[in-house]
């Protein structure tokens, strides 16, 4: 199979420092992953006077104003330009979540991120799709909250100028999201819908529900991660920390390695096998070189040396041309 393009999500879970953000990026330079994302935003672009905090933002931030919060956990560009560079140095790729149009021009025409992840929260956002119906760049749409309807007016504004690659990731957005909640099935609709690549954005602290998006045909495994989940600030909790999201990785490609591939193969080994537990067409009893082998003469036992089973009536009616001791495999030297 093609290798799964893993997403170590950490957003803002570098609080606001670009110490702390290098360091993740250092420990997660050392594991099998494929990009490292971050988020960006221009809190005044993104919050109105109305805007409000979700629940486990509460539970998790203190800060009581979400536009407060937002801005204490942001980088500058020039910390994001930074952050590219030194994934480059690691031989990783940079990709960030703008939140708000000028963020999204800023990271397609100064950073030259190598594609658009598009967040649950923004798939409606119709001045950043109407920008990306305008480039080339691959897409990967998460659709947390959405419907089929939604979704749908979303890849229509993103392909109007020109067909897009987007993958489809399925998500929950709930943090953590509970067992009950995942719902793998919803792939194999967003598949036979959209008739694109999938993926899984998984919200969840185990890794159970990026194995099962994988073995329904997910081809992008996105989690969030996290130096220490005891940390101030909205995800941490509903985040991996080093150690878990290690263990995942290795999961995830050891998982690869189990599924192999769709050609049916049967090894060196396996035939070997064959050979000792499949059965053959056996004499029941000593057959004389000249008799003509008949159906009471014969019974199926192992090993599978002989004919087979199947090929008893290439036996029945058969001259035998060299003696047969009793209970033994007939073969082509016999008939």
């Amino acid at each position: 199979m093609k290798k799964v393009r893993i997403i170590a999500e950490v957003g803002v879970n570098h609080n606001g420092s670009i110490y702390l953000a290098k360091k993740i990026i250092k420990k997660l330079s050392k594991l099998d992953i494929d990009f490292i994302k971050f988020q960006l935003a221009k809190p005044e672009d993104v919050y109105s006077l109305d805007a409000f905090k979700a629940n486990y933002q509460k539970k998790n931030d203190k800060e009581k104003s979400v536009i407060n919060m937002s801005r204490k956990l942001q980088l500058s560009k020039k910390n994001h330009q930074n952050l590219k560079n030194y994934c480059n140095k690691f031989k990783k790729k940079y990709i960030c979540t703008a939140f708000d149009l000028d963020s999204l021009k800023y990271l397609i025409n100064s950073i030259k991120v190598p594609l658009i992840k598009i967040s649950s929260g923004e798939i409606l956002s119709y001045d950043m799709l109407k920008f990306l119906s305008k480039q080339s760049k691959e897409i990967i749409l998460s659709t947390g909250m959405s419907s089929f309807d939604e979704i749908k007016k979303s890849i229509k504004i993103l392909n109007r100028n020109k067909k897009k690659k987007i993958t489809l990731l399925h998500c929950t957005s709930l943090y953590p999201v509970h067992k009950k909640q995942i719902n793998l099935n919803v792939l194999d609709q967003i598949k036979k819908i959209f008739k694109t690549p999938i993926g899984y954005s998984d919200h969840s602290l185990t890794d159970e529900a990026s194995i099962g998006a994988i073995a329904k045909g997910a081809t992008i495994i996105e989690k969030h991660v996290t130096l220490n989940n005891n940390m101030i600030g909205p995800d941490h909790k509903a985040s991996y920390n080093i150690k878990d999201f290690t263990r995942f990785v290795k999961k995830i490609r050891e998982f690869e390695i189990i599924l192999g591939n769709s050609k049916k193969v049967i090894s060196k080994e396996e035939n070997k096998i064959k050979l000792m537990a499949r059965k053959s067409i056996v004499s029941k009893r000593q057959i004389s070189k000249g008799e003509i082998l008949k159906k009471r003469d014969l019974c199926f036992k192992r090993p599978g040396t002989g004919f087979s089973p199947i090929e008893l009536n290439k036996v029945l009616g058969k001259k035998v041309k060299k003696q047969i001791g009793s209970n033994r495999v007939i073969s082509k030297k016999h008939i």
